[in-house]
């Protein structure tokens, strides 16, 4: 049975109650220096490979806890390297965990370092890293991961599955961190079928991991800047990008939950005519993990005013 994560609005606000975290992990200290792996080994020759870092959970301590959705990756190329090509990686995958494993300390067999709550968060697909645009190279998650530090550390688990392609002349690299008490380190294979490391060091990948909370519905009558009068106006973040828009007539057992159709983040709006005397909408992520939900219905408000809750 597929678990619902429902995040239904609480009023009518005019920003967002909750904000993102950008954490650099790990900590900038100890030497700076340059790693190819995972995502370049086409300038190597190497055509897969298997990857794993550890960041712990200390590099986290100051994220606000209503943050608990891991939604991008960034990372960053080496000395300003950009240069004047699109690096691809034909088929690749990123799974995240909760693993009890430290920097360090990582096991050379790949499954020993895998923790229990392990997602795939992006994949299998093609990815282009951008050389040419910018020298910071972000990765939009398909599918949030829920990360709780208290729990435990943060598990990077990369698959290359087919990282062929052209040798750029700039010869770019990612930037990284080589200390023994930098928070993250590395094992890896150049085959992504190889079940135990061939390589390991205290290396870590300069990282920006976005932190998302459980977006919130802001509704409100329209008359603003971008949207037509008279109007319902519902907006949400657009990241996580997983959360489909649904609507009842009622709440409770008799509730017939619809999702909208062409309803998409971070706007949907309709005539104030349509929406009948009470509506209710939410948020859900259907294959997600359940969490608390809040309920309050829309109210047809005249235009002009925000729409308000009970």
């Amino acid at each position: 049975m597929k678990k619902c994560l429902l995040t239904l609005f609480m009023g009518a606000i005019p920003h967002w109650c909750l904000g993102d975290a950008f954490v650099i992990a790990p900590t900038p200290t100890g030497g700076t220096t340059e790693s190819l792996f995972p995502f370049f080994l086409q300038q190597v020759q190497l055509t897969s490979m298997r990857y794993q870092q550890v960041y712990n959970a200390s590099v986290f301590s100051n994220v606000a806890p209503e943050c608990i959705y891991v939604t991008t990756l960034t990372f960053i190329q080496g000395f300003s390297q950009q240069g004047s090509t699109v690096l691809t990686v034909t088929n690749m995958q990123i799974n995240l965990s909760t693993t009890q494993r430290v920097a360090d300390n990582l096991s050379t067999n790949f499954a020993e370092n895998v923790g229990p709550d392990d997602t795939v968060v992006f994949g299998p697909a093609r990815h282009d890293f951008n050389d040419v645009a910018s020298d910071k190279f972000q990765i939009l998650l398909d599918r949030p991961f829920r990360y709780n530090p208290a729990a435990g550390n943060l598990l990077l688990d990369v698959r290359i599955f087919n990282g062929a392609g052209p040798v750029a002349p700039n010869r770019p690299r990612l930037e990284a961190y080589n200390s023994s008490t930098d928070e993250s380190s590395e094992v890896w294979a150049t085959n992504v079928t190889d079940a135990v490391a061939t390589g390991a060091d205290s290396i870590g990948l300069d990282t920006v991991v976005q932190f998302s909370p459980v977006p919130s519905l802001v509704i409100y009558t329209s008359g603003t800047t971008n949207t037509p009068t008279n109007y319902i106006v519902i907006d949400w973040p657009s990241q996580p990008s997983v959360f489909l828009l649904q609507q009842s007539a009622r709440l409770g057992t008799g509730a017939m939950w619809q999702t909208v159709s062409n309803a998409n983040a971070p706007r949907y709006y309709f005539p104030v005519e349509s929406s009948g005397s009470v509506g209710y909408y939410r948020l859900v992520w259907e294959s997600g993990q359940a969490a608390q939900s809040a309920t309050a219905p829309l109210i047809s408000a005249k235009p002009g005013e925000k729409v308000q809750a009970k």
